[in-house]
């Protein structure tokens, strides 16, 4: 397959599964119009194929910036793995603060981290390493920049609704929602350059020859 199908084809697979997971967001926020399920997951389903669209056009010049759009796109994806699985806990629990919710905290970033490395092994940063030491080396990399990430992440959103809940005046579920896209976004920067700098490290030969076709 050549890069633009797999780029695109990346793109319609990350928005098929963010608008999925959007169905259950929408109903913990407690909305229940059907026109407002149906606009998010349409939005959700169309946005990613435009941004690699830009992707594209801007990789020409700069692959960086090419690389990043894909990674920032990957991370809306483990943003709504995140969300979604979180969500579906409280949902299934009624749950939605306390050491629950950093339970619930823990095991979705734990299940968007696994999403994170397939992705950005295979897409993003397009990591060639197969098997052997080389490969168990790029994956303890990956889990230790990740170790560092989920601290940051669950501290984060912890905080958050900690003394958000005495500070703003949302519902529970909202609010937890809230600490955990603030606490994705940090995420996402502390793992893009963790990535780019430690995990999927390309030879300089390679990095030079690297254009968008």
């Amino acid at each position: 397959m050549d890069n633009v199908k797999k780029d695109y084809l990346a793109s319609l697979i990350i928005g098929a599964v963010a608008a999925a997971l959007s169905v259950i967001m929408v109903n913990n926020f407690g909305l229940k119009s059907p026109s407002i399920y149906v606009a998010v997951a349409v939005a959700l389903f169309v946005l990613p194929p435009i941004g690699i669209f830009v992707a594209r056009l801007i990789g020409k010049k700069s692959q960086n910036l090419y690389q990043f759009i894909k990674f920032a796109e990957t991370g809306g994806l483990n943003t709504f793995v995140d969300l979604g699985v979180l969500n579906l806990l409280i949902l299934f629990t009624g749950l939605s603060g306390g050491i629950f919710y950093s339970i619930f905290k823990g095991t979705s970033f734990t299940v968007a981290v696994i999403n994170s490395y397939f992705w950005n092994k295979h897409w993003v940063f397009e990591s060639h390493i197969k098997g052997g030491i080389r490969q168990e080396k790029e994956f303890a990399r990956f889990v230790t920049v990740s170790v560092g990430g989920f601290i940051i992440n669950v501290i984060v959103a912890t905080l958050i609704v900690f003394f958000g809940k005495n500070m703003m005046s949302l519902s529970p579920k909202i609010l937890a929602n809230v600490g955990a896209a603030i606490a994705f976004i940090i995420t996402m920067l502390w793992n893009f350059f963790g990535y780019k700098l430690i995990v999927f490290v390309k030879p300089k030969k390679q990095m030079a020859n690297s254009v968008v076709k």
